[in-house]
């Protein structure tokens, strides 16, 4: 890993190649006291720094017990066509492949570095039973046409012996009003 070498600025912890000072206002907008505060101030914070250009690899610290660069071959079978990979274990997704003096560099991944602390969600809660069936829910086939035809019929009955003697009251009502 040490002919391998960093060609680009690393990123600062702030999430950006060149440090920002976020308590640095332009001098545009500030008046002669607050320029002397703010220069007070700005010597207060320390800028971020990330390593030169041009450190090798192998000078990277490790991640937990683990190096912060894998290599690998395409083919062992084919060394000298084999293409040659190295794997960032820092920023999972950061590939560089290589075939003799050319190179390429990928990065397909979410943005977020290793953490040997990952985030795990707590587990979901248990499922709840089904609900106990009583006979009162109890689902019930559906009546066959003859059975729907039997019921108004019964139920038509029902209606004009309740008329009848309906008008049968009425009249000894009336019956014993005389």
């Amino acid at each position: 890993m040490a002919n391998w070498a960093h060609h680009v600025q690393h990123i600062l912890p702030q999430g950006r190649c060149t440090w920002y000072n976020p308590a640095q206002k332009d001098e545009e907008e500030l008046d002669e006291e607050e320029l002397e505060d703010e220069i007070e101030h700005s010597e207060a914070s320390i800028p971020e720094a990330g390593p030169p250009l041009l450190t090798p690899l192998s000078e990277d610290a490790e991640i937990g017990n683990m190096p912060a660069w894998s290599t690998h071959l395409s083919s062992n079978y084919f060394p000298q066509f084999a293409i040659a990979l190295v794997k960032s274990n820092l920023w999972p997704g950061a590939y560089t492949v290589a075939t003799g003096r050319k190179f390429e560099n990928i990065y397909y991944g979410f943005g977020h570095k290793y953490s040997p602390e990952n985030y795990s969600p707590p587990a979901a809660a248990a499922l709840q039973g089904e609900y106990a069936a009583d006979a009162e829910i109890a689902e019930v086939d559906d009546p066959t046409v003859e059975e729907e035809l039997a019921l108004k019929a019964a139920q038509q009955e029902a209606e004009e012996h309740a008329e009848e003697e309906e008008a049968e009251e009425e009249d000894e009502g009336e019956e014993g009003e005389d």
